[in-house]
């Protein structure tokens, strides 16, 4: 991977990666308009996730707190660029979080520090990349065994294979399998998963009933899969294993053979009807006809193979968003209860912009919480839909509700700070804000609320502390920019 610089356009920010003897520093700058300074500032990449054969996402560190860089680097191209979901900012995006929860699927043995959205030790992960223990268990009674000469220890070591098909499935869909979206059942949480158990007794994966709506993403092969031909006539004998060899996976020049083998277990050499020409010609490559790499919907950049097995690939990509009057099903397992249902639709209508959907989920999590079970996750997304659907006296009392039963909630303490400043508690906002900085310091639109409530309130001081140390963290934030130009500040000066 070599040094690159780019701009994009609009944002007009122009970045530039350079190779370090530790890692890669990201310089961003930008021009300024009649003829002011350009602004410019730097991070140093400490970290990287991503196996590299698709791409690389860079991380970095600000006073322990992980965020994710705001480029990317990508294999097929061979090039530095926007990562995902980058694109679409009219200003630079330097803050987003890094949490557990997204972080576990990357590295192992990660080390978050308790009660914060993004904070972790000094070390942040003790294992980078996947450890044996995420699929085959917890190692230490099997390695204390084998230093003692117990070889019998090894019976505690779970071998995904030998799993009954639910068990067996749930290692590998604990990472692969998110759906539309995922919801952690009430109670539960992913991180205490151990292979060997059932995934669906920790979270329910949403999918809409309608399979055409669903595009490829970088998580869905195992859905994908599950929708297969292949998958419908084989059962539960076709799974990710019967395909993958996680501990010897095939090199570039190996693949074709590999997965040939694979499918000829079950295929015949002549069940193939395209021309023997052209299967010379893509050396007897099967995955290359039907399990076609095609575009991610979510990274302008990536492909990914399509593991719905299609008999001829599809002419144009799949329309990913959802039909008129679809409906949320659970994946596998149970069928979804009215809260998993509930918080799905809200997260999906907030994301989509859909007020039918929010209306939906405000049915059922008011069901969920009228039948014992409004726990925070629900009293969260309730405050959430009333928000979205301009009840703002309904949205106050639910944050203040959630932040009761889970004060760590940085988004509920943020957005009930903004509802209490509209209302003239600004002492009140300035705690809750204060709060959730604390649980990670990259919420700048605390930062700016948190500077007006102190100008509202004639303390110029304190507001621009607060701005200054928000412009700290990103430099070209015009939001920031913008405050620390109020008339109000210059006659502090």
């Amino acid at each position: 991977m070599h040094a690159s610089d780019f701009s994009h356009a609009l944002s007009g920010v122009r970045y530039q990666i350079q190779k370090q003897r530790e890692g890669f520093t990201l310089t961003f700058s930008q021009k300024q308009p009649a003829g002011a300074a350009e602004i410019r500032g730097t991070q140093q990449l400490t970290h990287f996730i991503g196996s590299g054969s698709v791409g690389r996402s860079y991380l970095f560190s600000v006073m322990g707190f992980l965020f994710q860089a705001p480029v990317s680097y990508y294999a097929r191209s061979r090039k530095w660029d926007l990562a995902p979901g980058y694109q679409h900012h009219d200003d630079l995006f330097l803050m987003r979080p890094v949490e557990s929860e997204c972080l576990e699927c990357h590295a192992s043995r990660v080390q978050p520090v308790p009660g914060t959205q993004n904070g972790y030790r000094e070390v942040p992960f003790l294992e980078g990349s996947i450890s044996c223990e995420r699929c085959h268990g917890p190692g230490k009674i099997h390695a204390d065994g084998i230093a003692s000469g117990r070889h019998a220890a090894a019976k505690h070591i779970v071998n995904p294979a030998t799993l009954e098909a639910p068990r067996r499935d749930s290692v590998c869909a604990q990472c692969h399998l998110l759906g539309e979206v995922r919801i952690v059942r009430e109670g539960r949480s992913l991180s205490d998963f151990v292979p060997g158990e059932l995934l669906s007794d920790y979270a329910v994966s949403l999918v809409w009933k309608s399979i055409t709506a669903s595009g490829l993403k970088a998580t869905s092969h195992y859905q994908k899969l599950w929708q297969s031909r292949c998958r419908q006539m084989s059962g539960d004998r076709l799974w990710c294993g019967t395909c993958h060899s996680l501990h010897s996976p095939p090199n570039r020049q190996q693949s074709a053979d590999f997965f040939r083998r694979k499918c000829l277990a079950c295929h015949q050499q002549n069940d193939c009807r395209e021309s023997t020409t052209l299967r010379r010609t893509r050396n007897d490559h099967c995955v290359q006809c039907h399990m076609p790499k095609a575009q991610s919907l979510e990274a302008e950049h990536s492909v990914f193979t399509d593991h719905a097995i299609p008999r001829r690939p599809l002419a144009k990509p799949v329309d990913a968003s959802p039909v008129a009057d679809n409906e949320l099903i659970s994946f596998w397992g149970p069928k979804a209860e009215p809260r998993e249902l509930g918080i799905g639709y809200a997260q999906l209508g907030r994301q989509l912009q859909d007020k039918n959907q929010v209306a939906r989920a405000v049915g059922l999590l008011r069901a969920a919480e009228a039948a014992g079970h409004g726990d925070a996750s629900v009293l969260l997304q309730l405050a959430y839909a009333s928000d979205q659907l301009g009840r703002r006296e309904e949205a106050t009392s639910y944050y203040q509700r959630a932040r009761q039963l889970d004060p760590t909630q940085t988004v509920a303490s943020v957005n009930l700070a903004n509802h209490l400043a509209m209302k003239g508690q600004t002492r009140e906002a300035i705690a809750l804000w204060e709060d959730a900085l604390l649980r990670n310091p990259g919420l700048e639109s605390a930062r700016v609320n948190m500077a007006m409530a102190f100008l509202q309130q004639g303390d110029r001081s304190s507001a621009e502390k607060v701005l200054k140390t928000a412009l700290g963290l990103n430099p070209v934030s015009r939001a920031v920019r913008r405050l620390l130009a109020d008339p109000r500040l210059a006659r502090q000066r």
